[in-house]
């Protein structure tokens, strides 16, 4: 087993909003291991693309974190940010959601990426210039279009820019924010063996933010399952895919077309007054009486296998899951006040922005 090249240790992220505080990631502890490719999968608004902006401190100064973020024996939330400025980019790339929103729409795509290799690593236009060209033969762009501007390039395209802009550094890890957002599925098999090979052929780590279940299974090593703010399963991607041990995860396996294609019953709770309990229980099918009393921790009881569930604890997980009570059904008609979706766009809208 490969040591860890990124550990998060009981991280907190909360921001003050007029609805309340946001409590988007709540006792984050997981670790992403050297030449490792870990998926971080949930529903919208459950608090991963503010846990991948979190590692890098890319929230607004009004975000409270608490907890340790250590890479390679570094923690990053003790960090001057003049010192964290050199860890992003060098140390820790990421590719956020929607390029085209990202990317500024003044500067070309080549200049862009030079600017990079100009800030840290002190090369002269003309060398950065050729060293963005390198990165965008790399990535299956003709460097040419170094010239061009981001509205002149298909959505594929863009996100072909958003990977040379992550890996130009050679990063240790890179931080992959919904990668295939808005891509056809043949473009989106493309991007994901492009950033895939790339990190592998670097020897390099990544953290893979999606909702695709199907997408994480593909590409990861491990996969990590958030639901409202919290990790409820990890373990490896082969065996989440064959052998949930959260309803939750079958709920999301049972989503997929190829598995029943029946949605995730209910709505996400509010991330501002989660329900007591397991933070599923509302929407679980096979809850208990002690589900909506207690919060379950997260265990292990396999081989590098964890779960935030009573049902696992006692193994009883495959044969209820076989047979769901019908007189536990989850409410789809109790909606809360503010949803983690609603909860976090709130948050985004008073503290921070791409």
């Amino acid at each position: 087993m490969n040591p860890p090249i990124l550990s998060i240790e009981d991280l907190n992220v909360s921001f003050k909003t007029s609805k309340g505080i946001v409590r988007a990631n709540e006792g984050i502890s997981l670790e992403i291991r050297e030449g490792e490719i870990l998926g971080l999968i949930g529903e919208t608004g459950c608090g991963k693309t503010t846990l991948g902006k979190a590692i890098l401190r890319l929230l607004s100064g009004k975000a409270k974190l608490e907890g340790k973020i250590v890479y390679r024996d570094t923690d990053l939330l003790t960090l001057p940010e003049k010192e964290m400025r050199c860890f992003r980019g060098k140390e820790i790339g990421i590719m956020l959601q929607n390029p085209s929103a990202c990317l500024n729409p003044v500067l070309s795509a080549g200049r862009q990426i030079a600017e990079i290799y100009r800030y840290h690593e002190g090369m002269g236009k003309k060398e950065a210039e050729k060293k963005a060209g390198e990165m965008l033969e790399l990535v299956g762009i003709s460097s040419f279009r170094g010239c061009e501007y981001p509205h002149q390039f298909s959505g594929g395209m863009l996100q072909r820019v958003m990977v040379a802009i992550g890996l130009a550094l050679r990063p240790g890890l890179l931080i992959a924010d919904e990668p295939t957002k808005g891509l056809d599925t043949d473009t989106k098999l493309q991007i994901v063996e492009l950033i895939a090979g790339l990190v592998r052929k670097e020897n390099s780590s990544m953290l893979l933010i999606t909702h695709d279940l199907e997408l994480a299974g593909r590409l990861a090593d491990r996969i990590a399952v958030m639901y409202a703010g919290e990790i409820i399963e990890i373990g490896k991607a082969a065996e989440i895919i064959s052998n949930p041990k959260h309803p939750y995860t079958l709920d999301l396996l049972h989503s997929l077309p190829g598995k029943g294609f029946r949605t995730v019953p209910g709505q996400p709770p509010s991330l501002v007054s989660p329900p007591s309990g397991c933070r599923y229980h509302p929407r679980c099918s096979f809850r208990l009486e002690a589900c909506s009393q207690v919060h379950p921790e997260l265990l292990g009881f396999e081989s590098e296998r964890l779960t935030r569930c009573f049902l696992s604890e006692m193994g009883r997980i495959k044969e209820t899951a076989a047979q769901p009570s019908l007189n536990s059904q989850p409410s789809l008609n109790s909606q809360p006040s503010l949803n983690s979706q609603s909860a976090l766009k709130c948050a985004e809208e008073e503290t921070w922005h791409c």
